[in-house]
């Protein structure tokens, strides 16, 4: 592998996931503020595109094995959505059309990130360093974060019209980084979660103590996460308020997951999903008391608390209780545990907001985060002790 293809798979992480400042914090404000729709709506069109990307995924892994090529479906996708973007999305009014292209949306947005994330796990099997996947995976939070501090410098940036123009542009320019790319010859296959092992991993106290533990933690998040730019608004707050607000959750995010992974082989899984499970809460509580966007802004630090550890921990806590020919399945089970939970917290959350308002939705969503802490308390401790 070249260097200069390492580099070039680091920027387009930096710049794909660079983007996700727009769609993930900015576009959920313009769908409420220019389209009028209400959160229930905006969670739904979210839970839509979530359940087409999780559910298409089995069939794009399986023809990127077939093809044994990962690029194509890469820039494909990059060059689609960005001429939705570009001509499309800007155009649309009724709710009826926004529901038809979401989850195309979701097919593309989640086959880029599937096919990118093998691309850099073949590299990593080419060079037997896997390394290599978290060095790279890490620049998308930096891109993510890099851009959100210039959109709270320059909120002008998030205008419609030049939000949507550098969201096509920035597409574009990463289906070009990745044409560049040179593709491997050797490849790590995806391999799909299969019904008959699958159950016998779920009928294991252990894991479907964990497995639920784990859903009803990430719709919690979720829930909370995705409506802090409309907390904001709500509170009287401003765009670069809220990317403060979310620079502020990135930024303590990326220190934290390289200190979690490093305690939990030092003291345990454990304790420290059982800590982030007793944070949750207090940290969902405290949107409920938020008088202002400041409050929220030092709310988002708990990120490094809460997402950092759900977002790294599970991967190796389930992968300690299975057998090595059943990492597979049991990863397989991890993120399908995910994608149940991001398709349910934006549609439970959208719908309690519109009944009763997003404060009532942040106790709602208290009660829920309790709920997994009390699930973490029936977890086992999953690292194996050297004898």
């Amino acid at each position: 592998m070249k260097k200069s293809d390492i580099y070039l798979l680091r920027v387009f992480f930096f710049i794909f996931f660079a983007n996700w400042t727009f769609l993930f914090s900015f576009i959920p404000v313009y769908l409420r503020e220019e389209r009028g729709f209400s959160i229930g709506m905006i969670g739904l069109l979210s839970s839509l595109s979530s359940f087409s990307g999780a559910l298409s995924q089995v069939y794009v892994g399986y023809l990127s094995d077939r093809m044994r090529k990962r690029k194509p479906f890469i820039w494909i996708s990059l060059l689609l959505l960005s001429i939705i973007y570009l001509l499309i999305f800007p155009r649309l009014t009724s709710y009826l059309s926004f529901m038809v292209l979401y989850p195309i949306l979701g097919i593309l947005i989640n086959s880029a990130i599937t096919t990118s994330n093998v691309l850099v796990l073949d590299y990593s099997i080419s060079e037997s360093a896997g390394k290599y996947y978290a060095s790279t995976r890490i620049w998308g939070s930096i891109g993510f974060l890099s851009l959100m501090l210039i959109i709270g410098l320059y909120p002008t940036l998030i205008e419609p019209k030049v939000m949507f123009l550098l969201i096509s542009i920035i597409y574009m320019v990463g289906a070009l980084i990745i044409f560049l790319v040179n593709e491997p010859s050797i490849k790590t296959h995806i391999k799909p979660v299969e019904l008959g092992n699958a159950k016998k991993l779920v009928l294991r106290s252990e894991i479907r103590n964990f497995l639920l533990f784990y859903i009803i933690y990430y719709i919690a998040l979720v829930g909370a996460s995705s409506n802090v730019n409309l907390l904001i608004r709500y509170l009287g707050g401003t765009s670069r308020d809220i990317s403060f607000a979310y620079s502020a959750s990135s930024f303590s995010e990326i220190p934290f997951i390289l200190i979690w992974g490093y305690l939990s082989d030092k003291i345990g899984r454990k304790p420290i999903l059982l800590f982030s499970s007793i944070v949750l809460p207090i940290r969902v509580f405290l949107y409920t008391i938020a008088n202002n966007p400041m409050d929220v802004i030092l709310i988002q630090f708990m990120h490094s608390l809460t997402f950092a550890v759900i977002g790294t921990i599970p991967i190796v806590y389930i992968n300690d209780f299975v057998l090595e020919e059943e990492r597979a399945t049991a990863q397989g089970l991890l993120s399908m545990a995910m994608s149940v939970s991001s398709i349910f917290g934006p549609l439970i959350s959208g719908v309690i907001a519109d009944i009763l308002g997003l404060k009532g939705m942040y106790l709602f969503l208290t009660f829920v985060a309790i709920n997994s802490a009390i699930l973490g308390l029936k977890l086992k401790e999953s690292m194996r002790k050297n004898t």
